[in-house]
């Protein structure tokens, strides 16, 4: 495997959510209907077992037998099907980065270790180099995400610093505002590697970097939307583009009011008419803050314009 055997990755990446059933456990069964909702969303792509699908809240057989089914359900239905596998210590990634390979994932990516953190370039390339062995004929994304990680590196020096040690490695998921860095990225080797933006709130300005794909939670609610912001701008459309990454940060805004996290989400998609069930402990959304946000959404004309 060499870093460019995989196809660029363009458009809309969805951040999945992990659905739990009342009792809080995996409910597998409603991702099929979960699948063609993400479809009408116009998303290209699934991130499976991320952030926003509370990957350090399950167990490394939750996220086994989780990656197996987006596998089963999406393979036809979407361009690319990443599954992270990011865990707390080595031996689950790696065992996790195995089974992603094994069972036909189109890529893994990796976010690393971020109580024992490491301390230097060459730690954090070492440690991405032992989870992509596992899985060595599976394209691998690092993923960077300073805010929740605490690894503060700059992703320029990482990605040459990985690039005579990780074949396999393709790109990042790139969950910062830091555009000086991204910029600097997208620019290594004549653009070698594929960089996914992160940040659904400020995605215009990756886009003017040259960011040409994106990976983002609010996807699974937003879809459409964050595809116009991206639409307007393909086409110098300032004024439009511009327009609806505003009533995306208002969106957003209020997404993070109420917490930012999966429960939120998982709300926001009963709201539309698709119960993915609670979050897991020690996320969650009372009654009446639920109740709250809708109300608030309605106010900013969010279930008129997403």
């Amino acid at each position: 495997m060499v870093y460019n055997s995989m196809k660029k990755i363009e458009g809309l990446i969805v951040a999945t959510l992990t659905p739990f059933d009342d009792s809080g456990e995996l409910n597998l069964s409603v991702i099929e209907k979960y699948a063609q909702h993400l479809q009408n969303e116009n998303t290209k792509g699934l991130f499976v077992s991320g952030t926003t699908g509370e990957s350090t809240l399950l167990t490394v057989e939750e996220r086994k037998k989780l990656a197996e089914k987006w596998i089963e359900v999406g393979k036809d239905r979407f361009e690319n099907i990443i599954i992270h596998v990011g865990t707390s210590n080595l031996k689950d990634s790696q065992e996790l980065a195995r089974h992603s390979e094994n069972k036909g994932a189109t890529a893994i990516a990796l976010m690393a270790t971020s109580f024992f953190t490491p301390q230097s370039v060459d730690d954090l390339v070492e440690y991405v180099r032992l989870v992509a062995e596992c899985a060595p004929n599976t394209p691998l994304f690092y993923y960077h995400i300073p805010a929740w990680t605490n690894i503060p590196f700059l992703m320029e020096d990482f990605l040459k610093a990985a690039i005579p040690k990780i074949p396999t490695l393709t790109g990042v998921k790139f969950t910062s505002g830091n555009m000086f860095d991204l910029g600097r990225c997208l620019i290594i080797e004549d653009q070698r590697f594929s960089i996914l933006f992160g940040g659904d709130e400020i995605l215009l300005s990756a886009l003017a970097m040259g960011a040409c794909a994106t990976v983002g939670g609010t996807y699974n609610f937003a879809g459409k939307l964050h595809g116009r912001i991206m639409d307007a701008f393909d086409k110098s459309d300032m004024e439009t583009a511009r327009s609806e990454q505003y009533r995306s940060q208002a969106m957003i805004k209020l997404y993070c009011k109420y917490g930012g996290h999966a429960a939120v989400g998982k709300a926001i998609m009963r709201f539309l008419g698709l119960d993915l069930g609670p979050a897991r402990s020690p996320l969650s959304l009372s009654e009446s803050q639920e109740a709250q946000l809708r109300e608030e959404l309605d106010s900013i004309g969010f279930f008129a314009w997403r």
